[in-house]
């Protein structure tokens, strides 16, 4: 990994081509929990690469450069959705309306949870994800999307609230 990190540093394309290629599929499932529409997901995932092999030369090598990568892609997913904010909004009365038909025999397989992740409200969903998946604080989300952390900490508790529904959890099982 350290020659293909350095031939980066040197900004050598067919090192940062391989680099790419090497982290694509799982740099794009951190994205595209966030945001499902596939051409939006790589937009925002070019647009991490293009940030990370910019700052490349700040990876000190403490930690996995795959969770250094990660992190860069998550600011890139809070950048879109800063510059996008409006065009996400989404009522969440939309999301009991939009939601019938999707059953699945197992509801604790991945990708169901990611497709019931899918069908939360964007920014509920981006804080949900960076909150419990990503382990982020609230604080760190509340910089990161420049919000409050009351908003933050609204967003998880309303979308466990949302979660639990479309799981139709029992109120008792919670």
């Amino acid at each position: 990994m350290a020659p293909l990190l350095e031939g980066c540093q040197r900004q050598d394309r067919l090192c940062q081509e391989k680099l790419y290629m090497l982290f694509f599929d799982k740099m794009l499932a951190v994205v595209r929990r966030n945001f499902p529409d596939k051409d939006t997901a790589i937009s925002i995932l070019n647009n991490g690469f293009l940030r990370a092999f910019k700052k490349i030369s700040q990876y000190s090598g403490n930690g996995s450069f795959e969770g250094w990568l990660r992190k860069i892609m998550l600011h890139a997913v809070a950048d879109h959705f800063q510059a996008n904010k409006a065009a996400l909004a989404r009522p969440v009365g939309e999301l009991t309306e939009n939601s019938a038909g999707t059953t699945t025999a197992d509801p604790f397989l991945q990708k169901d949870l990611v497709a019931i992740l899918q069908r939360l409200p964007p920014a509920t969903r981006l804080v949900v994800n960076l909150f419990i998946i990503e382990g982020y604080s609230h604080k760190e989300i509340a910089a990161m999307l420049r919000i409050s952390t009351g908003t933050s900490k609204w967003h998880v508790a309303e979308g466990k609230k949302l979660l639990k529904q479309l799981l139709q959890f029992p109120e008792n099982q919670y």
